[in-house]
């Protein structure tokens, strides 16, 4: 049985997703929970990490939820309602109607201070008198006050990407409980949902997904160009040292302009792969033109590039 196995999943030409650059966006660790979190002015992933260690180190801050144990869960639910008319065989494209949508985050807590009370039992008060802090719950619910207008999930990914779930209006449905144990740490598990702000808010959910990448700017490396042996031909040449997993690819643009590609962009099929050696077919129409040549990670995002007149074989 162990042989069978190995050949099933060691087999040659196996289909498979795996890629090198599939390992850079995995999402790693658990991740914090903020409240009310203005990440409006935040515009790349450096400035956002940058932001939250300030807010874990200040200690006390109310935006921070705290620690938590075994992650948590971000889950959308929908509604979908295919109507039923005469003459229709199967569904089809279009046929298809969003009644509902649920978002919210979901897990547990481990810091059982009064700010997390208050949130977890949603229509909660907290009153402080000296060194003395008191929790009650009221029974109705305060739309100005019992709601968290904004309660934001960061994480993680493994290529420096950070990504940020943001519930608006967020309330926790969840029946409130504190488990203790002997020889263990007290827990609160949560479940917040997601609310619009009004009961005529149908064109989008409450929510937001946000990806930020990282604050760089794209490499420059020297290309050269020279005539290649063969008419349509052209040599291309760069002093750049690829790492593992990167290679190049290039893109021919006319006498002037350059193609252009961002940083951490990710080429799409109008650009070719370049094995960095040997010459290149661009035909005789094209000497004279302008060309990128771009470094690709492991990720398949752009990080260096440069651009070449390009000298071509013409006769």
């Amino acid at each position: 049985m162990l042989k069978l196995e190995l050949q099933r999943f060691g087999a040659p030409g196996l289909t498979s997703p795996i890629r090198t650059e599939a390992f850079q966006n995995l999402q790693l660790n658990a991740g914090i929970f903020l409240e009310d979190y203005d990440y409006s002015a935040i515009t790349d992933a450096t400035a956002l990490k940058a932001a939250l260690a300030a807010i874990v180190s200040a200690g006390g801050n109310t935006k921070l939820l705290g620690v938590t144990r075994g992650g948590g869960t971000f889950t959308v639910t929908r509604e979908i309602r295919t109507p039923e008319v005469d003459g229709m065989r199967y569904p089809f494209k279009g046929a298809d109607f969003v009644d509902s949508i649920e978002a919210y985050l979901s897990g547990t807590l481990l810091e059982v201070v009064p700010d997390n009370f208050k949130r977890l039992l949603g229509t909660g008060d907290s009153t402080a008198d000296g060194k003395k802090t008191t929790i009650t719950m009221h029974t109705a619910v305060d739309p100005d006050n019992d709601y968290i207008s904004s309660l934001c999930w960061i994480g993680d990914l493994a290529d420096g990407r950070v990504v940020l779930i943001d519930l608006k209006n967020a309330f926790n449905t969840a029946d409130f409980s504190l488990t203790f144990t002997d020889k263990g740490e007290g827990t609160m598990t949560f479940e917040f949902h997601a609310r619009q702000d009004e009961v005529l808010d149908y064109d989008e959910a409450p929510f937001k997904v946000v990806f930020f990448e990282p604050d760089s700017n794209m490499g420059d490396m020297t290309v050269t160009s020279t005539a290649g042996t063969n008419v349509g031909y052209t040599a291309l040449a760069t002093t750049n040292s690829l790492s593992a997993g990167e290679h190049y690819v290039y893109k021919v643009g006319n006498a002037s302009a350059a193609p252009s590609i961002g940083y951490r962009e990710q080429p799409d099929y109008t650009w070719t792969e370049w094995d960095g050696t040997n010459q290149i077919n661009v035909g005789v129409s094209a000497n004279g033109y302008k060309a990128t040549v771009a470094v690709v990670n492991s990720g398949g995002r752009a990080i260096k590039s440069g651009t070449v007149t390009l000298a071509v074989k013409t006769a």
